[in-house]
């Protein structure tokens, strides 16, 4: 399964210099990805004549590395994409694009990598525990990770990870205080509050005028100044980042890296079930003349819970 890793946030103006769209992208290592790039017009809305993707580790010191000439195929023509797609594992990925002289044009990228490069921990992490070397169980490794990412979800009633693009969501006020799903928050695209759920018509609340978030968006409370957020159900909407970069991720403007703390917590657990996984959920039951197995309930290592309800539990609502 794949996920957006990376995008441009906006359309990004393109002349006959070569001009980044996605820069160094840091996700520990990508096991194969696809880039694609539109041209989204506007300039002379010219032709995109040349994209490179460059993969190596040289974090950008040789600016005119290509090593996939050609891929996205060139040229672009304004309001269509071109699609690459490559196999190699790689720890970095720069794309840029640019016209032909005295030419200029938008451009947007997005980079799509297989989801589990990316989580609360990384396989890197969790096969240095295990001082696996070998690439034999790294299916298995992978699909714990992704499950423990969904299960620390649940666990703390909250988005751990940040989401790549804006997200909608809908809230019901009960006083001045509101706290979002996904924090820390990144970015906020527009607050609405609409009685008759006309969001359209609505107009959008004006940061430190209307609503502040507390602690720089760290706690995803934001306060509603002079008043209390509207108290109809789901009649506050809200658009929207917010979350921490998945482990190994290089933060871009705004976000904020996982913490060390968390990710330890995604290690040891993922540890744990990799060692168990041929008798999870296993308890011995002893009687006179022999003993008998029977399945219960996995549950937390206590250092693991005792992280996420004590520094990453939302509360309930």
């Amino acid at each position: 399964m794949s996920e957006l890793v990376a995008k441009t946030l906006a359309a990004i103006a393109v002349d006959e210099d070569l001009t980044t769209l996605i820069d160094w992208v840091n996700i520990e290592t990508l096991s194969g990805f696809t880039v694609v790039v539109a041209n989204a017009g506007g300039g002379s809305a010219n032709d995109i004549s040349d994209v490179q993707i460059d993969t190596s580790d040289d974090g950008g010191d040789t600016p005119a590395l290509d090593q996939h000439g050609g891929v996205p195929a060139v040229p672009i023509v304004s309001g269509k994409a071109s699609v690459g797609t490559f196999t190699e594992t790689v720890k970095f990925v720069r794309v840029r694009a640019k016209c032909a002289g005295d030419e200029d044009t938008t451009a947007t990228a997005i980079l799509v990598a297989d989801s589990c490069t990316g989580r609360i921990c990384t396989l890197a992490d969790v096969k240095d525990r295990l001082g696996e070397s070998n690439t034999a169980h790294d299916d298995t490794i992978n699909r714990i990770i992704l499950g423990l990412a969904a299960i620390f979800d649940n666990e703390t009633r909250r988005r751990l990870i940040v989401n790549a693009a804006d997200v909608t969501e809908y809230y019901t006020g009960r006083s001045p205080m509101l706290q979002t799903k996904r924090y820390p928050i990144v970015a906020i695209t527009s607050i609405k509050e609409a009685y008759d759920y006309d969001f359209d018509a609505a107009t959008a609340l004006v940061a430190d005028t209307d609503y502040r978030m507390l602690a720089g968006g760290e706690s995803g409370i934001l306060h509603r100044c002079y008043c209390s957020w509207a108290e109809v159900r789901d009649a506050i909407q809200i658009i929207y980042r917010g979350g921490y970069c998945s482990a190994g991720q290089t933060p871009g403007d705004g976000e904020y890296a996982m913490p060390a703390d968390l990710r330890e917590a995604a290690i040891l657990q993922a540890t744990f079930i990799f060692k168990r996984r041929d008798d999870i959920g296993l308890s011995g039951v002893g009687f006179e003349g022999g003993s008998i197995n029977k399945f219960s309930a996995m549950d937390l290592l206590p250092l693991v819970k005792n992280t996420l309800y004590n520094n990453y539990r939302r509360p309930g609502t």
